[in-house]
This record gives structure tokens, sequence and C-alpha cells, in this order.
């Protein structure tokens, strides 16, 4: 009975051993699995990610040309004499840059008729004076219509220097005389960029002038006056 008995305690504790001994491995086991696997949105909080990428990396736009900051002025030049006339076209434009300072250039074409060019003598033949060329300038709203406007202008004159015994054969020479207008006028329009103005140049650079530039220049004087899109100069 006793063998019998032993027998019964060994297979009890034999089993307790094994189960034991099941338990550590499956524990062992379970310890060098990986970890579980995390989906990415699950690692960090949307809370805490910015996604207002529109104003972090946002993108400035090139400024835009604007119309409304432009200064249009058509001006003309007509006079009419007993011993020629004069016509000419002086167009300007110009773009606003810094508050009230506008920046642009003109263009200056003139033709001017003489019936005879030895004046008296009638028998002397026609000709013709041209004028081209141009500059730029700075042009300043002071108060509401008011304005200041330096102008340079560089002008290229053609007229004639003699003629052939014939009285046909004209001979034609080219000087470049230099404009310095310093001004000031009222504008008549409301319109931001239509300007019709009322005006006065003077041109300190006429005194400097020698005779036969003033006799060809297309201003008559040292002042011009501007009333709308009209331009004339006194005569000498």
């Amino acid at each position: 009975m006793k063998f019998k008995y032993h027998i019964h305690r060994f297979a009890q504790h034999a089993a307790l051993i094994l189960l034991l001994v099941v338990s550590i491995t499956a524990v062992a086991q379970d310890d060098d699995k990986p970890a579980p696997y995390k989906r990415p949105e699950q690692s960090y909080s949307k809370d805490t990610v910015s996604t207002d990428f529109g104003k972090t990396n946002s993108f400035t736009p090139k400024k835009k040309f604007d119309i409304e900051k432009l200064l249009i002025e058509p001006n003309i030049q007509l006079f009419f004499a007993n011993n020629y006339y004069q016509f000419g076209l002086m167009p300007s434009l110009g773009y606003k840059t810094w508050k009230n300072l506008y920046l642009g250039g003109s263009l200056n074409y003139n033709l001017q008729y003489v019936p005879h060019v030895d004046g008296p003598n009638t028998n002397s033949p026609h000709a013709s004076i041209q004028v081209y060329g141009g500059g730029p300038f700075a042009h300043y709203k002071i108060w509401k219509g008011f304005f200041a406007r330096v102008r340079v202008e560089m002008l290229a004159v053609r007229y004639p220097t003699s003629y052939a015994m014939n009285g046909t054969d004209l001979v034609y020479n080219t000087r470049g005389i230099p404009y310095l207008w310093m001004g000031a006028g009222y504008n008549l329009t409301a319109s931001k960029n239509f300007f019709i103005p009322v005006a006065v140049y003077l041109n300190p650079l006429y005194a400097t002038y020698s005779g036969g530039q003033k006799q060809v220049s297309p201003y008559q004087s040292f002042v011009y006056f501007q009333v709308a899109f009209y331009i004339f100069s006194p005569g000498h």
C-alpha cells in the first residue's frame, strides 16, 4: 500500500512540475513576440499637427499692373503766323510710383512749314523744319488739382541753311537742342488718369542758347503755356 501511495504522490508532483514548466515556457514565448503594430495616425494626436500649409508656406503673388495709376496726356502744338505754320504732337504717359509722384516720358514731333526761306524774298523756295525727340518727366500732385512738373527734352531739329542760286535746291542741317522745363499748374479734370491741365513752364537753359538755336527752336521763347491739350509759346 505504501508503495502505491508513494507512486501516486510522485505522479502528483511530476504533474505539478510539468504544469509549471509549461507556464514558464508560454510566458517566455510571449515575451519574445514583437510589440503589436500601431498605425501611424495612432502615434500622434491630430490636434498637435498643423495642417495650415496655406499660411505657413503661402505664395505672395506679384503685383499686377494697375491702369488706375496711369497719367495720360495727349498734347498738340498748332500755330499760324505770317511767315510759317506749325503743327506738333507731344503725347505724355506717366505711372504712379510712390504716393503722389508720377514718373514717365513724352515724345515730341513737330513740323514747321515756311512758305519762303528768305522771308520777304518771295522768289526763295519753301521749306520745312522738322523736330523729333522726347525725354523723361517727374510729375507731383501737390493738393487736389494742383501739380508741379519737371520735364527734360532732347530735340533734334532739321532746318534749311541755304539754297542754290536757282532757288530750288535746299541744304539742310540737323542740330540737337536740350530743354529743361520746370512748371506748375492745375488739372481741370477729376479723372484719375486722364490729364487736362492749365499750366506754365519755364526753360532756364534758354539764356545759354546761341542765336541759331533760338531761331530754329520749336518753342519761340523761354516759356510755353498749356491750356488743355493745346501748347503754345509766345514769339520772340
